[in-house]
């Protein structure tokens, strides 16, 4: 999953995978089966782990909390030092040639899905109050997922953490007034 979340679907040769993984191409092939069943399955586990941290994010108390804790969860804020700067799912779905469409359609998918959620979370605060009757959720959450997209393509281009920090103090800014 590490290589190609450094390198990219196209990027990254059976050459590489053998190295990083140890195995053989054949044996490679009787594991996991061609390269982009590989691809799927490392997105997949990336995309489980992402899912069930994002998913504890819009459980805080507030859909203003839920909404700074997952900007906070953008990629440069907080990356581990051995992992890149740019969300896998976001640079996996970015890249690619006319031959990965279906693979980047299904990353694309869990963004969606990302968004979809965060909807969800903000109808909720829409309905215990938290957010002014009038606050229209879909536009919201569809601004918050592009600005966790941009921090991580930005964090991924080299910004500071300082900057980036800004941006998301720029975008709660944004918050509606009840």
């Amino acid at each position: 999953m590490l290589l190609f979340w450094k390198q990219g679907f196209d990027a990254t040769s059976y050459t590489d995978l053998t190295k990083a993984t140890g195995m053989s191409k054949p044996t490679i092939y009787a594991a996991f089966g061609d390269k982009v069943d590989l691809f799927r399955k490392a997105m997949v586990v990336y995309a489980e782990e992402a899912t069930r941290v994002y998913e504890e994010a819009l459980n805080q108390p507030t859909a203003r909390e839920a909404v700074e804790t997952c900007l906070r969860l953008a990629r440069g804020l907080n990356s581990p030092p051995d992992e890149p700067r740019v969300c896998f799912l976001v640079q996996g779905a970015l890249t690619g040639s006319a031959d990965t469409q279906t693979l980047r359609d299904e990353l694309a998918g869990f963004q969606r899905q990302a968004t979809r959620k965060l909807r969800k979370r903000l109808d909720e605060g829409k309905r215990k109050g938290e957010l002014p009757a009038t606050a229209n959720t879909a536009a919201m959450a569809e601004y918050f997922t592009s600005v966790v997209t941009g921090l991580s393509v930005q964090a991924a281009n080299g910004a500071a953490a300082k900057d980036l920090n800004a941006v998301l103090k720029m975008a709660m800014a944004s918050w509606p007034s009840k």
